[in-house]
């Protein structure tokens, strides 16, 4: 599956996040993806993914400023520091909830407009996604929904 990397965004950002989301992906069995496309699918965004990214960057905010602590910085200047990055950053589901990613699972921070413009991609791509996965599910087993792994590549 290709992505589009635009040139206003880090292309080192952008190869990281394509690669947690692909690393995410791969760690679902067929049998979660298809619940948790299922749920996206009836419900939208799942509300407790709204309440793991607030912990996400809560616990990111404190280790930030502990960072710039230990360099040397003050307690004013380490949280103003850290506010002003906080504010380019986005808690990141690997993968997002759209490409069947569950709402709990944040892998971290990561640059907002990257995590936007692979978000918004997602919504034209996943359909394809799925009509390929539910071809394979056709001669498939319950049991083997539930002990195979996606297998999927994402590229820019």
């Amino acid at each position: 599956m290709k992505f589009n990397q635009s040139a206003k965004h880090d292309a080192e950002e952008f190869e990281r996040q394509l690669k947690d989301q692909e690393k995410g992906m791969n760690e679902l069995t067929i049998d979660e993806y298809l619940r948790n496309r299922e749920r996206y699918l009836a419900e939208g965004r799942a509300i407790e993914g709204n309440a793991a990214q607030q912990a996400a960057r809560e616990n990111a905010y404190l280790e930030k400023v502990n960072e710039l602590r230990r360099k040397g910085f003050s307690l004013e200047d380490a949280e103003k520091q850290t506010n002003e990055w906080l504010d380019t950053q986005a808690a990141l589901h690997n993968p997002d909830q759209i490409a069947g990613g569950r709402a709990d699972n944040i892998g971290g921070m990561g640059d907002k407009g990257v995590n936007s413009s692979i978000g918004i991609q997602w919504r034209y791509r996943i359909d394809i996604v799925d009509e390929q996965i539910r071809e394979m599910t056709k001669k498939m087993t319950s049991e083997q929904l539930k002990n195979t792994y996606l297998n999927v590549k994402l590229t820019h």
